[in-house]
């Protein structure tokens, strides 16, 4: 595996995203090679079935006992070998992917999906990466499958939730991490396959023949919307891989069916949340292209009518808990009003769906109640097994960015001048608002630069046979950058021996008798405990999304001199266990 240092790590995290994007389209490209769709769709779908098959082979040679990276491997030669073979065999231009082909869209779709990959490197270029919270969970899972150990892959109520939680992302990312650091494939391939979401969603509207609203949409979802990136913001990476296949599937449905069977396997394996999301989704619009046949628009609204009354009977005897929390909440309040105020586009874009009934309009209209519909029925109880409503509601940026273009469309009445000028200020509203955004969370939520180079101290200091006990989040990621154990991981089975109950002891008080008799207790093992510069500099420090991580702890510093050695002490401290162990 490549090492690198901070400075070197943009010069790979470039050619990383295109050898991403290049080897996942050409694993997906020969299924849909012979398809008469346009360019861009066949290379979004390829990617997100690409994704599915590399995913599927990892955890496929896992289970059968040999390295992923074997069948991952042989699934990526098939692929190129295939694609050739298709090359030789279509040698007319006319019927050779090679030519593009692309329009003026279309450029405008991939030099804006440029902008948006450029924009997350950087970013997290400067930033290394977040103090705690998901990402140093999945990072975690990858070095795992580094080492040689398998991840479990189990079903939601049958076993645990370390056992049943998605692996795909993770054996999907093993397969870049065997190359490159695992710091830059945690950073970039999440910022790849979120720009691969729009660009479905953009071919989705181009194959249904809305050429003219179609890259508004993409602009709307790839920049506008917070909802989209926000994964890249909480670690949410398995989620966004989800999405994505969510979205293909969507567009599968229109040019090729028989690619569901791949893609609802793909959507289980990166996240179950957005399973059921993708087959109320399908249903749901299924159901309205049917009716449609048979009852006239009369009839329509008079059966639509009745279906909100009954939800509206529903909701009054079993209450949506969020959405009534984001009414009552002055911050939830704000918070929400900033995610979703390009949503206001969305409402005259349904007024426009609603009077026009294209089957783009029926597909968003369609897509946006059943979101709304789940969302409702899992804040009020009904279906919360699926997932909680606030994460539910963030998918809804995409029907919403469907329905907004068609109101930016009829803005722009037909004029090409007109229309280059909206894209342009959506453009620039879209990198200004995310930029915003993603650097309003880096002081409060990123790494700080002592706790990398305490971590990177640590990798280079042949420790792997020690125990790291971590006393906050930011210490898990001593295991994922540097290979040592760490006793407090953020999911998944701690390092052993050691007691997990421990650690609030050793918080405390370190030098008590119960401690570094429990400490020593557990044989000849040496022990590292980090404290982060975060708990040192700010005690009893609650980080963003502290209800789904940890409050940082008010650490007592006195370690006596005769117990432990201080080993690193550079606004991050690293104490060794038991005294001369480490010398």
């Amino acid at each position: 595996m490549i090492s690198c240092t901070l400075g070197d790590k943009l010069i790979l995290d470039i050619p990383l995203a295109l050898a991403v994007i290049v080897v996942t389209t050409i694993c997906g490209l020969p299924l849909v090679w012979s398809t008469g769709t346009r360019t861009l769709t066949k290379i979004a779908l390829s990617f997100a079935l690409g994704y599915v098959l590399l995913s599927i082979a990892g955890i496929a040679g896992a289970l059968i006992g040999i390295d992923p990276i074997v069948p991952q491997t042989c699934t990526a030669l098939a692929g190129v070998f295939m694609c050739a073979m298709f090359r030789i065999r279509n040698k007319s231009e006319a019927h050779c992917p090679a030519s593009l082909d692309l329009d003026r869209d279309d450029r405008i779709v991939l030099c804006t999906g440029a902008l948006y990959l450029i924009i997350g490197i950087l970013f997290f270029d400067r930033l290394v990466m977040w103090m705690g919270g998901d990402a140093v969970a999945h990072a975690a899972m990858v070095r795992m499958l580094l080492e040689g150990q398998t991840l479990p892959v189990g079903l939601p109520r049958l076993e645990s939730y370390w056992e049943y939680y998605p692996k795909g992302f993770h054996y999907y990312a093993y397969l870049w991490a065997k190359v490159f650091p695992i710091l830059d494939v945690i950073q970039t391939v999440p910022v790849v396959i979120t720009a691969v979401t729009p660009l479905l969603l953009y071919s989705l509207g181009r194959e249904m023949k809305q050429d003219a609203s179609s890259a508004y949409a993409f602009v709307l979802a790839c920049l506008v919307f917070p909802a989209h990136y926000s994964y890249l913001i909480w670690g949410g990476y398995p989620s966004a891989a989800a999405e994505m296949l969510l979205v293909a599937a969507v567009l599968a449905a229109v040019v090729k069916r028989w690619a569901l069977l791949a893609l609802f396997p793909g959507i289980m394996l990166s996240h179950m949340r957005f399973l059921a999301l993708a087959i109320g989704v399908l249903s749901c619009w299924g159901m309205v292209e049917r009716l449609r046949r048979y009852l006239t628009a009369l009839h329509l609204s008079i059966i639509f009518g009745g279906l909100v009354a009954l939800v509206a009977v529903y909701l009054s005897f079993h209450r949506p808990e969020y959405l009534i929390s984001v009414f009552s909440d002055r911050g939830l309040a704000s918070e929400f009003v900033a995610r979703w105020y390009p949503a206001l586009l969305a409402l005259f874009g349904g007024a426009v769906a609603i009077i026009r009934r294209e089957q783009l309009d029926r597909l968003a209209l369609a897509w946006a109640g059943a979101v709304i519909l789940i969302v409702l029925l899992a804040d009020s109880g009904l279906l919360r097994f699926v997932g909680s409503a606030d994460r539910l509601l963030m998918v809804l940026y995409l029907p919403l960015s469907l329905l907004a273009a068609l109101a930016l469309c009829r803005m722009d009445g037909g004029d090409t001048r007109m229309k280059a000028a909206f894209l342009m200020m959506l453009i620039a509203i879209g990198s200004v608002s995310m930029l915003t955004i993603f650097c309003s969370y880096a002081g409060a939520w990123g790494m700080p630069e002592e706790d990398y180079d305490a971590i990177i101290w640590l990798s280079g200091q042949n420790l792997s046979d020690a125990v790291c006990i971590n006393l906050d989040e930011t210490g898990a990621w001593v295991y994922s950058l540097a290979g040592i154990r760490v006793a407090n991981p953020r999911m998944g089975p701690g390092a052993s021996p050691f007691d997990r109950d421990l650690i609030p002891k050793i918080i405390a008080n370190p030098g008590s008798l119960d401690v570094t008799g429990a400490l020593g207790g557990f044989g000849q093992t040496r022990y590292l405990i980090y404290i982060s510069s975060v708990s040192i500099s700010r005690p009893g420090y609650v980080p963003p999304f502290a209800e789904f991580s940890q409050v940082y702890p008010v650490v007592n510093m006195s370690y006596p001199e005769d117990s432990y050695d201080l080993i690193y002490h550079r606004g991050t401290y690293v104490f060794g266990f038991p005294k001369g162990a480490f010398s």
